[in-house]
């Protein structure tokens, strides 16, 4: 599951990237003069998108290669929670990728974060399909297949990773239905070690994956990663689809990242 490029861009992400690397290092970071959060904070919330049509998307890095055969991501009145706006990400029947960049830190060993993600899939929304569908991943610094990520496939949410190092899995993680909000909060305990790196998912308020450790653990070896939100998929998919995200925050608790955007 890798997106082909040229070498012009492969060259701009791997310079890009090693600056992440660093970047990482030193701590939470922003782009193009961006904090790095223009939404709402709180107690253990680190990073949050922005609430509003002129700061939703201002939270997030500008990137040239996040975009490919598909629409620009786009700030638009929330389809769920009125007087709210989401990202939308669209991306049409053969296309590939319309993701962003949260302007966060990368991950590294040791690292321990929860994320709550608020999304909903419109009707028509090719749930039911064979093919991945990634909606949020955790990017390794490399190229190929990131260690970890959320797809939609067959009807579910999944948790799905290490094809990268030939230490491919999956997991399920409950039912994805289409013109329905889902809030998904993940705690990652990043570690390429498969004994220490894990993973918990709460959907909807009820815990469905406790301590998963994936067998090719949740980053790769001598790498860090990087989050990315959107709708990244295969070209075989004939149908349009798109995915809003309501809200998406990084935190240091549980409770921060549930914090999300009220869907009732």
């Amino acid at each position: 599951m890798s997106l082909p490029g040229n070498r012009a861009r492969r060259l701009a992400v791997g310079t890009v990237l090693a600056l992440a690397v660093l970047a990482g290092c030193a701590g939470p970071t922003s782009s193009s003069g961006r904090g790095p959060s223009s939404g709402p904070t709180g107690d253990g919330v680190v990073w949050r998108t922005g609430t509003d049509a002129t700061s939703v998307l201002d939270s997030y890095r500008v990137t040239p290669w996040n975009t490919d055969d598909a629409d620009d991501p786009r700030a638009v009145d929330s389809p769920d929670v009125p007087g709210r706006t989401a990202v939308e990400f669209t991306v049409p029947g053969g296309g590939t990728r319309s993701e962003l960049e949260p302007a966060f830190r990368s991950f590294r060993p040791g690292d321990e974060y929860w994320f709550g993600f608020a999304v909903y899939l419109p009707s028509g929304f090719p749930v039911d399909t064979s093919e991945w569908q990634v909606i949020a991943q955790w990017k390794n610094s490399g190229d190929g297949s990131p260690p970890l990520s959320v797809q939609v496939r067959g009807g579910r949410f999944v948790l799905d990773g290490g094809e990268g190092i030939g230490k491919h899995w999956s997991r399920d993680i409950g039912p994805a239905r289409a013109g329905t909000r889902t809030d998904l909060v993940l705690q990652v305990h990043f570690s390429d070690d498969p004994d220490e790196g894990s993973v918990d998912v709460v959907q909807d308020g009820r815990e469905v994956v406790s301590d998963y450790r994936p067998r090719g653990g949740t980053l790769y070896p001598d790498e860090v990663s990087y989050l990315k939100t959107g709708l990244y998929r295969s070209s075989d998919i004939d149908d349009e689809g798109s995915v809003y995200f309501d809200d998406a925050v990084i935190a240091t608790s549980r409770a921060a990242a549930s914090s999300l955007a009220s869907g009732s």
